[in-house]
């Protein structure tokens, strides 16, 4: 989502934790915890969850090596020790698909990139992991401006997670903006109209939003109900990071000659972060803001004040 005017300050990004309570506070380079339903999860219950995982592993892998050395079969240590190493590498390695994550996040494409690489081709970590690393390094493929590689690299790494996971599913709408951004509009039609209604779940539907808002901006046309955009600007509102939708619906508003709010979306856009490089992600949409900012050279006045 776009970029330098909604900067925070220095050292503001610093001082964000990692992981965000929920989607409408979470800022550029923080993250969030998503369940198979598309809604956001409590980061305590999810790092609880996690800490008990370890702690359980932990002590299997230390109770299995005390039970190869008092029962005389020294032999199973080193698999012990090796099961046990596996599995902190594993830990390891999603620690760094998430840095790479809020790199990527932060418009970094140098270190999201450093950071996910080595693990989309490390042999010993879980496929799974291979693959979340492989569609970070697609992310970082298309903030430089390689569109074919990410699309490679999304359907790749999406045929290699399992469809139960919100990550098999996200991964669509990354293929979708990309191939829109790449001007092959009538193949992201055809996924968008496979993936079937909007989702229910609250980052899914931010994501269908997006994707189907940027592939009606390079078609030309959006087929939406005065409501169904009002609600979408609504959450645009709500959000910290939510710059990109909020320009997407001035475009669907000005598209309906509704100028006056297309005037306001683009206005609340300005104070709130999203997409670095807008010309990249969504050159269409960036093409259509340069054309109505001469059309409309008002469009960067402050509101009139109601009358007393």
């Amino acid at each position: 989502m776009a970029d330098d005017a909604a900067k925070p300050p220095p050292g503001t990004a610093l001082a964000r934790p990692m992981i965000a309570r929920d989607l409408d506070k979470a800022g550029k380079g923080q993250l969030v915890y998503v369940g198979r339903d598309g809604e956001v999860k409590d980061p305590k219950g999810v790092r609880n969850r996690q800490a008990a995982a370890y702690v359980a592993f932990g002590g299997i892998t230390a109770a299995g090596i005390a039970l190869a050395i008092t029962s005389g079969f020294p032999l199973l240590i080193p698999f012990y020790v090796a099961l046990g190493g596996r599995f902190m590498g594993t830990v390891r390695a999603v620690k760094k698909v998430n840095e790479a994550s809020v790199a990527l996040s932060n418009g970094d494409a140098l270190a999201g990139r450093a950071l996910a690489e080595p693990v989309a081709k490390a042999w010993w970590a879980p496929g799974r992991v291979r693959a979340l690393a492989e569609l970070r390094v697609a992310i970082a493929d298309a903030l430089d401006g390689k569109g074919e590689a990410a699309l490679d690299r999304v359907r790749r790494a999406r045929s290699r997670l399992s469809p139960r996971l919100i990550q098999h599913q996200f991964s669509y709408y990354t293929e979708i903006n990309l191939l829109t951004s790449l001007g092959r509009t009538k193949e992201a039609r055809i996924i968008l109209e496979a993936r079937g209604p909007v989702p229910t779940g609250e980052v899914l539907k931010l994501s269908y939003w997006i994707a189907q808002m940027h592939l009606a901006v390079a078609e030309g046309k959006l087929e939406l109900d005065e409501g169904e955009l009002y609600d979408r600007m609504r959450k645009g509102l709500s959000m910290t990071a939510g710059r990109d939708l909020l320009l997407l619906c001035a475009w669907a508003y000005a598209q309906k000659g509704e100028h006056d709010e297309a005037k306001f979306a683009w206005q609340q856009a300005r104070d709130r972060e999203g997409s670095h490089r807008l010309d990249v992600a969504m050159p269409k949409l960036a093409e259509w803001m340069a054309s109505y900012g001469k059309e409309r050279p008002d469009l960067d006045d402050p509101a009139p004040e109601d009358d007393l």
